[in-house]
């Protein structure tokens, strides 16, 4: 609970127990956001040329650091928060070979941080002067040490502080990409720097990493209650492991992990684990695509659907069918095709006319270990969502063919692959670089959460491919599941939607389109649904917990997405929060419901609504 000043008329009995413990209580918090401020004052900004600080265009630019000592004390704060924002590649002058130089010479940018001032410092310095290649320069050595840096006139960034410990590095990490501010001045003048030099870093730009004590919300009580919620889910098999992810105004106040990858308890659940995201891949992946379609013209909401898919042009209860229909699901589509059973005969063997156990031109596309699919599966898939039926009642109906032709309507409309084009317009400039399909091609095995035992189509546990067998059958990648990724990069996504699609100085979306997609589209049909978003039910605050979706106490505002493996992504702009639940629920077996029963999502949610909107 965020803490209120007393009021001099409600003052209680000043030798009660309960008076004593909100004093402390207040003197406890004020500390904590006394010291982000006196950070902030410490930390120096000497040198910004051509505005480099805080960095800005992620995608265009490659990142490394510099670091003098592999085992300087603390430098691996440091590191890891800059790994928070996007991806660094982290390099020691110490350790490397004969061809460091090349390695460094591919960079756009060099992070080095001084930890101590010695004759390595002194060689690094004669080393990077002549690169080309732009730098930042973290003096963590003492602003008195400024002085016997050699080359600063080489750097673009200096940011200097006299203090250094686990929070100073973080927070010097997050300057760099416009997650804090920075406001100090040099008390005194060294060098070419004279006193009261300083130039002001203004935070914001991208989410900074906090924690609910130094935000001055009440941290033990929310701790047992989200602790006693995921143990129960544990304890009753809803999954073997889980994380939650808590952004409120713009602070990464929560991320804990519980549990394992699965019940053998072998390996525990870490942050940077990626997860099959499932259903929650339609609105991270498929519809930013759309909405930023729709704001370049190329996608209209209001047309029959038929001007881009013109395969419905012949389809006579699908040719007037609009993407706002459709997206809000009223258009009446069948709900799923399951296209597995295309390729299975009746004994559960594959058909060989399908499925080939050796990749070849006619099997291009591996879908899992020794299983290559014909290349002309995918038309046949299209084929079948063009042919499925269409109710003639327009009511909530939910759907999740459209987002199987994604990809497809993708490529027609910008010359661009689906996958490539999320990488280049939404993924990288985010930051957000697990985000991706396929994850088995890019990440080890053991970094990547385990879902179901298939047994029905691969016969085997399903880890690092995609778990939805019709992702799997368009070759992992789709638009209704397939993604995968970390609780961290999905909230720079959210975090993206929720500030009305602008994120780290950049417009994804336009202001327009993020309110149109996120509202309520026909609320007089008893419809909850916006476009490709969840919404909360119509009557939400009048139920209790069990009845909710999401938790009782979310703003109409709100709106996120849930997964079948057990995910769930949900943003509440009124209320500047963000949520996001990570589990495999469906471990070892998708009949497993207890974290529906169990009502966990909801009741995590809840308890972050109680403590911290009071």
């Amino acid at each position: 609970m965020k803490y209120k000043s007393l009021k001099l008329k409600n003052i209680p009995n000043p030798f009660s127990t309960t008076f004593v413990i909100r004093i402390f209580v207040f003197l406890f918090f004020s500390t904590s956001i006394q010291a982000q401020k006196n950070i902030s004052e410490q930390t120096i900004v000497l040198r910004n040329k051509n505005a480099i600080l805080p960095i800005k265009d992620l995608d265009k630019i490659k990142i490394a650091t510099l670091s003098l000592h592999k085992d300087a004390p603390l430098i691996s704060s440091f590191l890891k928060m800059l790994d928070n924002y996007g991806e660094v590649k982290h390099f020691s002058f110490e350790k490397e070979n004969i061809d460091f130089e090349k390695k460094l010479a591919s960079f756009d940018l060099i992070i080095s941080n001084i930890y101590s001032l010695d004759s390595i410092t002194v060689a690094m310095y004669n080393f990077i002067e002549d690169l080309n290649t732009k730098k930042i320069i973290c003096n963590f050595s003492g602003n008195e040490g400024l002085e016997k840096i050699p080359y600063l006139e080489y750097a673009e960034g200096l940011i200097s502080i006299d203090k250094n410990n686990d929070k100073t590095n973080e927070y010097i990490a997050q300057v760099i990409f416009g997650g804090v501010a920075a406001v100090g001045k040099l008390p005194t003048s060294v060098g070419v720097f004279k006193k009261n030099e300083g130039i002001n870093l203004m935070g914001g730009m991208r989410i900074r990493y906090s924690s609910l004590k130094e935000e001055g919300y009440a941290n033990e009580p929310v701790y047992a209650k989200v602790d006693s919620i995921m143990q129960k889910g544990i304890d009753e098999n809803a999954f073997p492991g889980a994380q939650l992810l808590i952004v409120k105004n713009k602070a990464v106040i929560f991320h804990e992990t519980f549990g394992y990858h699965t019940y053998k308890k072998n390996k525990p659940v870490a942050k940077d684990d990626l997860y099959d995201l499932a259903s929650v891949t339609k609105v991270t992946a498929a519809l930013p695509i759309i909405m930023q379609l729709h704001d370049a013209g190329k996608l209209e909401l209001d047309v029959p659907f038929s001007k881009y898919w013109t395969s419905w042009k012949w389809r006579s209860r699908k040719r007037k069918l609009t993407l706002r229909e459709i997206l809000a699901h009223q258009a009446g589509l069948t709900p799923y095709i399951v296209f597995a059973s295309k390729v299975l005969r009746k004994d559960g063997t594959f058909k060989k006319r399908y499925i080939s156990n050796k990749k070849s031109t006619k099997y291009p596309t591996e879908i899992y270990p020794n299983m290559y699919l014909r290349s002309s599966f995918k038309s046949k898939v299209h084929r079948s969502i063009n042919w499925s039926k269409v109710s003639r009642t327009k009511k909530y109906k939910y759907s999740g063919l459209l987002f199987l032709l994604i990809p497809e309507l993708t490529k027609e409309l910008t010359g661009v692959s689906y996958d490539s084009y999320l990488r280049k317009n939404i993924y990288a400039p985010l930051g957000a670089n697990t985000l991706g399909f396929n994850a088995n091609s890019y990440y080890p095995k053991n970094k990547i959460i385990p879902t179901e035992y298939d047994a029905y189509f691969r016969k085997d546990t399903i880890q690092s491919w995609v778990h939805d067998e019709n992702a799997a059958l368009m070759g992992g990648v789709s638009g209704n599941a397939g993604l995968f990724g970390t609780a961290n990069d999905l909230a720079k996504l959210m975090q993206m939607y929720l500030q009305m699609g602008t994120y780290g100085g950049h417009e994804f979306i336009s202001k327009e389109t993020m309110k149109e997609f996120t509202k309520v589209q026909y609320p007089e049909n008893e419809n909850k649904r916006g476009l490709g978003f969840d919404k909360p039910l119509l009557n939400n605050k009048e139920l209790s917990l069990a009845l909710a979706s999401p938790a009782p106490e979310v703003s109409m505002d709100s709106f996120g997405h849930a997964g079948f493996t057990g995910t769930y992504i949900w943003a509440d702009p009124k209320n500047d929060m963000v949520f996001i639940f990570l589990s495999n629920r469906v471990y070892p077996t998708r009949n497993n419901r207890n974290l529906y029963k169990l009502n966990i999502r909801p009741a995590l949610m809840q308890v972050f609504y109680k403590y911290l909107l009071k």
